[in-house]
């Protein structure tokens, strides 16, 4: 029983360093807002800043201003960022940083949406530069939230069409949704096991 209670602590320990400021994944929310979008950005610190230092690998980043560096970090998510909604390209406009101790908050205003949502591509290339980085997307509509998840498995791009105001992927992308299993659930349940093992034979 003890074994059994000292596992389970184990993999509670190790979803929460998971969710908290994982430097290998970044979260876009889309909310959709009649005919206007607001999409907020979300990451940690670490992972955004040597994100922009492997970017931009000839810039001192000491000799910026913090309204320079502001400027250069929300340049840098217009230019990663493309979505096309109904094949009509949405544009990032005002947008707007927050850095925090641990984590980076951005959040944008959208140019105008269609007023029915059909088809949706997307393609977010920002923080690649980052090895195994990792990008969910996720969308309110209509009081409905559906998610994506934008890896090296799909060239961090998607392409959904909408059913009942959630998106929906195509059978062989919606097999990157398990992503997250076999790159940290799994090594962590491995690393579980060897150490109830290792308790047992000690």
């Amino acid at each position: 029983m003890k074994k059994i209670l000292f596992f389970c602590f184990f993999m509670i320990i190790s979803l929460q360093v998971v969710k908290a400021h994982n430097p290998l994944s970044a979260a876009y929310y889309l909310e959709v807002n009649q005919e206007l979008g607001i999409l907020n950005v979300s990451l940690s610190q670490v992972g955004f800043q040597e994100a922009l230092i492997k970017h931009y690998p000839n810039l001192d980043f000491n000799a910026l201003s913090n309204d320079e560096y502001k400027i250069l970090a929300v340049k840098y998510i217009k230019e990663h960022f493309n979505l096309e909604i109904n094949g009509e390209h949405i544009d990032l406009l005002n947008g707007g940083l927050k850095l925090g101790n641990h984590e980076t908050n951005f959040k944008f205003i959208t140019s105008k949406l269609p007023k029915t949502l059909e088809t949706l591509d997307l393609n977010i290339s920002a923080f690649t530069e980052n090895d195994h980085h990792q990008t969910i997307f996720s969308l309110l509509l209509n009081g409905d939230t559906s998610k994506v998840i934008l890896s090296e498995n799909n060239n961090y791009s998607t392409s959904v069409f909408f059913k009942n105001d959630k998106m929906i992927v195509s059978q062989q992308q919606s097999n990157t949704k398990y992503l997250w299993f076999f790159a940290i659930i799994l090594p962590s349940i491995i690393v579980g096991r060897k150490l109830v093992l290792s308790s047992t034979k000690g």
